[in-house]
C-alpha cells in the first residue's frame, strides 16, 4: 500500500496543478482581456487628438500593465512575468481610424522541466475610433440649408415646428351633441374606427377632423409632422401665420 501511495500521490498531485494551472490561465487572459478593453475605449475617443500632437503611435503598455499590476498574483502563468508580455498598437494598420492593440504572451508550465514546452497566446482588440470627424469639413448646400416643417395630409409649409397651426385643437363635448356639430368643410363627425366610442359620455373631436373619439388620447387624434428642406417644399403652400407671408 506504501508503494501504490508513492506512485498514485505524485500523479494525483500532478493532475490538480495542471487542473489548477489551466484555471490560472483562463484568469489571466480573462484579466489581459479586460485591460485591452479598457485601454482601448478610452483610446478609441482620445487617440484622434494624441495622433494630432504628432505621435504615430499609441503608448498603450504602461496602461495595460498599470491594470494587470492591480489584480492579485497577475503573472503566475506567464513566462518572463510582465517583461515576457509583448503589447503592440496595430492601429496604423488598418489605416480607417480604427483602435488595434495586440498582445502576445507564452503560458509556462508549471514544472519547468516537463516536455510540454510553452503555449502562445495572442489577446486582440479592435473597435472603430473618432477620427475627429465633425461634419463642417463637407458642409454643403443641402445642409446649412434653411428646413420647413409639414404634415402628412396638410398643404402647408411652416416656419416654425411650434407653429399652432401644426397643433391639434382637440375640443369635446357630450355624446348627444355630436351629431348636430359640422367640422370645417362642413361635414358631419363619423365613429372613430380606432377607439370606437359608445353611445353616451363624452367624445372628442377637432375642427378640422371627421371622426369623434372616446379618448382625448386617442392615436387618430395624434398629427405627425416632418421636416424637410426648403427646396422640396414645392408642392406646399407657405403657412398664413408662420410661413413668412
Amino acid at each position: 500500500m506504501a508503494l501504490e501511495g508513492s506512485l498514485v500521490l505524485p500523479i494525483f498531485l500532478f493532475f490538480m496543478m495542471t487542473v489548477l494551472l489551466s484555471l490560472e490561465a483562463v484568469r489571466f487572459q480573462s484579466d489581459m482581456q479586460e485591460a485591452l478593453y479598457e485601454t482601448g475605449n478610452q483610446y478609441a475617443f482620445t487617440g484622434y487628438e494624441i495622433k494630432e500632437q504628432g505621435k504615430t503611435q499609441l503608448n498603450i503598455g504602461e496602461e495595460i500593465k498599470d491594470y494587470l499590476r492591480s489584480q492579485q498574483y497577475p503573472y503566475l502563468c506567464v513566462a518572463g512575468g510582465e517583461e515576457g508580455i509583448a503589447l503592440q498598437d496595430l492601429s496604423d494598420l488598418y489605416g480607417d481610424g480604427s483602435i488595434a492593440l495586440l498582445a502576445s504572451y507564452k503560458l509556462k508550465p508549471f514544472i519547468s522541466w516537463l516536455p510540454i514546452g510553452e503555449i502562445l497566446i495572442q489577446d486582440r482588440f479592435v473597435s472603430h475610433g473618432w477620427v475627429g470627424y465633425t461634419g463642417e469639413e463637407h458642409q454643403g448646400d443641402r445642409i446649412s440649408e434653411k428646413c420647413v416643417y409639414v404634415t402628412r395630409t396638410g398643404s402647408k409649409y411652416h416656419l416654425s415646428y411650434h407653429c399652432t397651426y401644426l397643433r391639434i385643437q382637440v375640443q369635446t363635448t357630450d355624446y348627444e351633441n355630436i351629431s348636430s356639430l359640422r367640422n370645417a368643410s362642413g361635414e358631419k363627425y363619423q365613429v372613430c374606427p380606432k377607439c370606437k366610442p359608445v353611445k353616451g359620455g363624452k367624445v372628442y373631436f377637432t375642427a378640422g377632423g371627421n371622426r369623434y373619439h372616446s379618448r382625448s388620447d386617442c392615436s387618430a387624434l395624434k398629427r405627425t409632422v416632418y421636416m424637410i428642406p426648403f427646396s422640396q417644399a414645392g408642392e406646399y403652400n407657405p403657412c398664413s401665420k408662420c410661413g413668412g407671408q
